[in-house]
C-alpha cells in the first residue's frame, strides 16, 4: 500500500485541519471555526485545537472507530471547560469533522462525520462516496450567489447574522464538540477491498469549487485529476480556479483558500 498525503494552508494563519498516518488507522480532521474567536497562548485556534486533539486520540487507541470518536468527543469538550469555554453555545464550540479508515486484510472499517469525504476509486475507475454528505451551509451559498451576483462587496460581513442563526439552529448535522449523544451523527461501516484501487480521505477545502451551490459536486473531475496526477493535481488545481476569484463572486465560499488536507490511499 502506497500513501500519500496533501497538508496546505489556507487564509488563516494556522491550519485549522489535522491528519493521521498510523497503519492501519488513517484520517483526516476538519477543525471547524466558532464564530467566536479563541487563541491560545501557541497561537492555536479552537478549531486547529479540536482537529489536533481528535487527531492523537485516533492516533493511539486500539478501541473500535466508534468508541474512539466519542473519547475524541470528550477530549474536546473536557479541553473547552479547562479554557472557559461555554460549549452550551453553538457559536462558542471548538469541533472538528472527522473521516477515518482502519485497513484490515481485505475489507476496512470507515467512521465519519460532518462534511470531510471518504471516497473509493475502483479499478475500473468508477468510485463511489461513502456516508451521508449533507451540505449544512447550502441555505447560506444561496444567498451568498445572488449577493455575489451583484457583486456585493466582504460578503461574509453581510451573511454574518445568518451564519449565527445557522449555527445556533443546527440540529440535523453534528461535528466532533463536546456535546453528548454524539453518537447519532457518526456514520460507521465496514467495506470490501475487493477492486479497490484507492481510498481518498479529504477535507471540504480539496472540493472543486462550483459557480452554482444547489448543483452537485463534480467529484467526476476530482477522479479524473486524481488520476492524472495525485493528490497534488487536485490541490493545484483548487488553487488556481480560487485564485481566479478573489472575491468569491464566481465561486461562491466563505474564504478565497480553505485549508486543504488529504490522505490517498493506494492498494
Amino acid at each position: 500500500m502506497k500513501v500519500d498525503t496533501t497538508y496546505n494552508k489556507g487564509v488563516s494563519q494556522v491550519n485549522e485541519d489535522a491528519f493521521l498516518v498510523a497503519d492501519p488507522v488513517f484520517g483526516v480532521f476538519d477543525g471547524v471555526s466558532g464564530l467566536e474567536p479563541y487563541k491560545n497562548e501557541q497561537g492555536q485556534t479552537g478549531a486547529s485545537i479540536a482537529s489536533s486533539l481528535a487527531r492523537d486520540v485516533f492516533s493511539g487507541s486500539a478501541k473500535s472507530l466508534m468508541e474512539t470518536a466519542v473519547e475524541a468527543n470528550d477530549a474536546i469538550g473536557n479541553a473547552m471547560r479547562k479554557n472557559g469555554i461555554d460549549a452550551a453555545r453553538k457559536t462558542a464550540q471548538w469541533a472538528t469533522t472527522a473521516s477515518v479508515v482502519k485497513i484490515h486484510d481485505g475489507t476496512f472499517d470507515w467512521l465519519k462525520i460532518g462534511d470531510s469525504f471518504i471516497m473509493t476509486i475502483l479499478l475500473d475507475g468508477s468510485f463511489q462516496l461513502i456516508g451521508n454528505n449533507y451540505d449544512y451551509d447550502l441555505e447560506i451559498m444561496i444567498l451568498w450567489q445572488e449577493l455575489a451576483q451583484k457583486q456585493t462587496e466582504n460578503i461574509r460581513d453581510v451573511l454574518n447574522d445568518h451564519m449565527l442563526k445557522a449555527r445556533s439552529g443546527v440540529e440535523n448535522f453534528g461535528d466532533l464538540n463536546g456535546e453528548k449523544g454524539i453518537e447519532k451523527f457518526l456514520e460507521q461501516g465496514t467495506a470490501t477491498l475487493d477492486d479497490v484501487a484507492h481510498i481518498i480521505l479529504f477535507t471540504d477545502g480539496l472540493r472543486i469549487p462550483k459557480k452554482d451551490p444547489r448543483q452537485p459536486d463534480d467529484f467526476k473531475m476530482f477522479v479524473d485529476l486524481f488520476l492524472e496526477g495525485g493528490l497534488q493535481k487536485v490541490r493545484d488545481f483548487v488553487r488556481n480556479q480560487e485564485i481566479s476569484d478573489p472575491k468569491c463572486w464566481a465561486y461562491p465560499r466563505f474564504k478565497q483558500h480553505d485549508d486543504i488536507t488529504a490522505v490517498a490511499l493506494s492498494f
